[in-house]
């Protein structure tokens, strides 16, 4: 019998519950070949005018985690076209993240996006710790107000990519009275590195996103939660180092896994995620469905 991966997340059907997350894939990534094989990749996240980023340095790498101020370095999403052709390489289910400093920039990155026509869905990045927020981050109205203006610009399906600094549960609630399609849980935690030597910050913008195994235990807990809460799919994105660790998302409920630092430590860990997935359902002779919210 040959084992199927085939999952439907957020109305997208993914040959595999493996996804590249944004940040890991920019729009020149050499790694062509192992993105193609992922269920689907989440692009660098896109603003309205071009980012050249944080100052330098820009990431303190631990041996449990990564603590990263990028400061979305991108294009800015006029000048994509440019990157149209590079972005046509990725055969594989395409994901936009954008970002919007106002409420109103966030509509008019997607309407230019729906314009390039090559997106299959997009993710909102609701939570980037590097850079400034919008009124639309602290005024739960006009967050409800901005999701509901997205959500009719484009038919095409929408996923919020969470902070785990708010309060969540409110946040999850708003999105699903908004029509959102999914949640991306989560984006990094907030931290500060030190030199002790030098008694100095060790990332030039003293904050960054920590990720890593060190957050994993976290995250899990609010897969469980959020799936045993509310009517929504979820995709997990934290702390995925080993392949285990996708199965261990999905018997707490999500629908797919993002890869993100663990992949900068072995580009080739989303290929070895499916194929240790298949071979662990082989074996325990199961499908995927059976697996996924078993633990819930």
């Amino acid at each position: 019998m040959v084992t199927c991966l085939k999952t439907s997340v957020a109305k997208l059907n993914l040959e595999n519950p493996v996804i590249v997350a944004s940040g890991v894939c920019g729009f020149g990534e050499e790694n062509v070949g192992v993105l193609n094989k992922c269920g689907a990749v989440v692009f660098k996240t896109v603003t309205f005018e071009p980012r050249s980023g944080n100052p330098t340095p820009r990431v303190v790498d631990f041996s449990y985690g990564m603590l990263n101020s990028i400061g979305l370095e991108n294009p800015g999403v006029e000048n994509l076209i440019e990157k149209i052709k590079y972005i046509k390489r990725v055969k594989t289910i395409k994901i936009a993240s954008l970002l919007g400093y106002t409420d109103e920039e966030f509509v008019v990155i997607l309407k230019k996006l729906e314009e390039y026509k090559i997106f299959d869905a997009y993710e909102l990045n609701l939570s980037c710790p590097n850079v400034e927020k919008g009124r639309w981050f602290y005024d739960k109205k006009i967050l409800a107000i901005m999701l509901r203006n997205l959500r009719e610009a484009t038919k095409k399906p929408l996923i919020a990519k969470l902070t785990p600094e708010i309060d969540i549960e409110v946040w999850v609630k708003i999105v699903v009275d908004c029509g959102i399609d999914a949640v991306t849980l989560f984006n990094t935690y907030t931290g500060i590195a030190v030199d002790y030597e030098k008694r100095k910050f060790r990332l030039a913008n003293k904050y960054g996103g920590y990720s890593g195994p060190g957050i994993k235990p976290l995250v899990q807990r609010w897969v469980y939660d959020i799936g045993k809460n509310f009517n929504i799919d979820i995709i997990a994105c934290g702390g995925v180092l080993f392949p285990r660790d996708v199965i261990e998302y999905l018997l707490l409920g999500a629908k797919a896994v993002q890869i993100g630092s663990g992949y900068f430590r072995n580009p080739q860990l989303p290929v070895e995620c499916i194929k240790f997935l298949t071979n662990y359902l082989k074996k325990e002779k199961l499908t995927l469905d059976q697996i996924v919210g078993a633990l819930k």
